[in-house]
């Protein structure tokens, strides 16, 4: 496969523009979002729910080309439990269902916009994989703050990257903070009243606190 050397900047463009085109306000001030939204609205592809693994490993998929995947019965395995086959047409987004039945917003809200980008930024990346390739999004790539080496690790870089600056504009995410802490200083998160503040934040921006550390950090808004 391949991959595109976006810059930091750019990828701030590219989620700046998706958000653009899916709420302008979003830009300005924050409020809850419903992901699959986005979508209906700027992609107008399938998705789904299933068990795609059955010890949530892998969070989410997106078919590059229409064809045949496995997912589960259930989200834990049994003896004797085998996987079922389904068909998705090209596009087809499908997330695990266990991030809507464990009241886990923030990491579900990440990671469809993690899958969304993926189809904004990398679909001739891989263009070149098997006819029915579906790529796998595992909770370690999710997770990840390794530096990135192989094309597939730079793709999930860029990914996380754009799904972050969608949900946490970079503009708006200094002036939240600022109201916390003040102009022109960055959070000390090795602080114990920092996590009050990175909890509030995580809040107000949908995400999970690690990510909303994750986002502060890559933005040189707070150190550890």
């Amino acid at each position: 496969m391949i991959h595109y050397n976006y810059s930091r900047k750019q990828l701030e463009e590219k989620a700046e523009k998706l958000l653009l085109e899916f709420d302008s306000s979003r830009l300005n001030h924050t409020k809850p979002i419903d992901v699959y939204a986005v979508i209906e609205k700027c992609l107008d592809v399938p998705y789904d729910w299933k068990y795609l693994t059955p010890d949530q490993s892998i969070l989410g998929m997106t078919a590059f080309k229409s064809g045949v995947l496995w997912v589960w019965p259930k989200p834990y395995y049994e003896d004797g439990m085998l996987p079922e086959k389904i068909y998705v047409s090209e596009g087809t987004i499908l997330i695990d269902s266990t991030l809507t039945e464990y009241e886990s917003r923030g990491s579900e809200n990440f990671t469809v916009m993690h899958e969304v980008f993926h189809q904004v930024l990398h679909k001739r990346c891989f263009a070149h994989n098997n006819p029915d390739y579906t790529h796998s999004t595992t909770r370690k790539a999710l997770n990840s703050r390794k530096k990135p080496m192989s094309s597939l690790e730079i793709c999930e870089y860029q990914a996380n990257y754009c799904a972050a600056a969608f949900l946490m504009p970079k503009k708006l995410t200094e002036r939240v903070l600022q109201q916390h802490i003040g102009k022109g200083k960055m959070l000390d998160l090795t602080q114990i009243e920092s996590y009050a503040i990175v909890k509030s934040m995580a809040d107000d921006f949908n995400v999970t606190q690690t990510i909303m550390r994750y986002r502060l950090l890559n933005l040189n808004l707070a150190k550890e």
